[in-house]
């Protein structure tokens, strides 16, 4: 289905009910809300489109009440403190071939999104009146997920996995193995050339390489800095932009531009925190040394 019209065709052959919306284009989730004030029995589902390290994307489907809990997702992935990070812009335009701001689980009826792991939060099922964009966001359909599941099994040959993203503290091991590790196993990672060329791992393969030319402890130091404090600044910071993602923005991959500063901004938060941690540390040794 190549327009909003052929997908909004598609639904209506499974529920000849389904009802169509016009408003202006909306970006996030709040400005849907206020473009549909008046409407009422409406769940509004958040859409975040995630990249794991290896180039293998999630596109999740959440209430938009729903706290997705990234550290958790990750480990349930099977990705350990890999946190997932935004996809690129791009993502969107070559493969869901959709606008920003229009990202929606009617798009997986593209050929290119058939390695895409689709996430559906459970709680939608409890919804009778979801809505979702036709490929463009000054429309929104409005479906029941079991009319969605019909369309992702007869139009786009797939289906989502249902999962409770506010599930915590589960531990897991060979006896517990990570429950969404298979899905991702199951499919083919894609390439962004632009977003690689630029990405946050390629300082850490030149200290890596660079770090060979020492002997000794000076070859050790790197790597227990990567299992410390600056792996986890990485993984967070890359957490908290998928967070205000999820939060704010309803099916909106940042641009580039914006997600680079965005991460720039936050990573010098975290540098100040980190001089000022270690400050105050020194002094208060010092102090006590002398005492």
């Amino acid at each position: 289905m190549a327009d909003a019209e052929g997908v909004v065709s598609a639904l209506r052959e499974i529920d000849g009910g389904v009802e169509v919306l016009e408003h202006e284009n909306v970006l996030t989730v709040d400005a849907c809300e206020k473009a549909l004030a008046g409407k009422e029995g409406l769940a509004i589902a958040k859409n975040l489109l995630l990249k794991d390290k290896n180039g293998k994307l999630i596109h999740i489907v959440a209430l938009n009440s729903t706290e997705i809990d990234m550290k958790m997702l990750s480990l349930r992935l099977g990705l350990g403190k890999k946190h997932p990070r935004m996809a690129p812009e791009e993502a969107l335009s070559k493969i869901f071939q959709v606008p920003a701001g229009c990202l929606t689980p009617l798009a997986l009826s593209r050929p290119d999104t058939k390695n895409v792991v689709v996430l559906l939060d459970q709680k939608l099922k409890t919804e009778a009146r979801v809505l979702f964009h036709p490929l463009r966001n000054d429309r929104s359909v409005v479906m029941s997920m079991d009319v969605l599941d019909k369309y992702l099994s007869q139009f786009c040959g797939r289906k989502g996995t249902y999962v409770d993203f506010e599930k915590k503290d589960v531990k897991f091991g060979k006896d517990n193995p990570p429950d969404l590790k298979p899905l991702l196993d199951a499919v083919k990672a894609y390439e962004f050339v632009p977003e690689a060329a630029g990405s946050a791992a390629a300082p850490q393969k030149q200290s890596k390489s660079s770090s060979k030319k020492g002997k000794g402890k000076k070859k050790e130091e790197p790597k227990g800095k990567k299992e410390g404090a600056g792996d986890l600044a990485v993984d967070d910071v890359h957490a908290l932009l998928a967070e205000i993602q999820g939060t704010l923005m309803k099916g909106v991959a940042l641009d580039e531009r914006t997600y680079k500063d965005l991460e720039s901004r936050l990573n010098a938060f975290k540098n100040v925190s980190y001089t000022r941690g270690y400050t105050a540390a020194k002094a208060e040794i010092i102090s006590y040394i002398k005492a």
